[in-house]
């Protein structure tokens, strides 16, 4: 019979809960939308929710009292409606969401909260500056890809975008059975016309359909689940050091940064 994970929240029960002095909230928030021919729409949602487990299952163990909250498994995907049955938020959704959640840690007192975002469109930041007035939570949000630029380059040959090398590793690491490479396409995308979006100083909400032939941008080709695995341990351990530092630090009016 499998152990019951008391910093799970969906596992845990209530007798349990009322014994644990819980520091820190997780929140994973992915997404549900096309991810090229050959891999699952829940491709975001799976592995920040996979990530999100190694990490708290390890700050955990290190001492840490931290509680994983269910996974939010749709996320902002209004530019990516040209792909049938994406599913999307709208912005103003999540931040309601997000503001919800946040009502019921800082009722229940758990003013700690770590959100692991899985999906580049859910730019939460700015919703983040807005709830920054409105409640005792202190909010740390990190973009789970970005936590170790140089495994990123060390481990993946052309990580890619969407659907790449790297999301398809992590996906046949996590869920091969999932994953049809006999179907992907080169996942080439189209070149911008404006110079100032060739450089990267201007912007657009790209409509991926335009953008893209069947969603993809960047080759799973050389994908394995050899290079997904150990790109996501590397990540999750960071977070879970993460995770191990915000409990343990105390909730004064310098928190997050050392006091003088």
């Amino acid at each position: 019979m499998a152990e019951i994970r008391d910093w799970k929240l969906f596992e845990t029960n209530l007798g349990r809960a009322r014994q644990i002095p819980y520091e820190v909230a997780v929140l994973p928030i992915g997404a549900t939308e096309a991810h090229n021919l050959h891999l699952p729409y829940g491709t975001d949602t799976m592995q920040v929710e996979a990530l999100a487990e190694i990490a708290c299952a390890q700050a955990s163990g290190e001492g840490a009292d931290v509680m994983l909250l269910p996974t939010i498994a749709v996320g902002i995907n209004e530019n990516t409606l040209g792909f049938p049955w994406t599913m999307s938020f709208k912005p103003s959704t999540i931040l309601q969401m997000l503001r919800d959640i946040v009502a019921c840690l800082e009722h229940h007192r758990l003013l700690k909260l770590l959100i692991i975002n899985g999906h580049g469109g859910n730019e939460l930041k700015a919703f983040l500056r807005e709830l920054f007035r409105e409640t005792e939570v202190q909010i740390v949000l990190v973009d789970w890809w970005t936590v170790d630029p140089h495994a990123m380059q060390a481990i993946f040959e052309d990580a890619g975008e969407h659907a790449g090398e790297m999301e398809t590793s992590l996906m046949l690491h996590l869920r091969p059975d999932l994953v049809e490479m006999e179907n992907a396409d080169e996942g080439k995308a189209r070149e911008p016309h404006f110079t100032g979006m060739k450089e990267g100083w201007a912007w657009i909400a790209r409509p991926w359909d335009v953008l893209t032939t069947n969603s993809g941008v960047g080759s799973p080709e050389a994908a394995t689940a050899e290079k997904g695995e150990q790109f996501l341990n590397r990540c999750a351990k960071k977070i879970g050091e993460l995770i191990v530092e915000m409990a343990d630090e105390q909730l004064d009016e310098w928190y997050p940064y050392e006091s003088d």
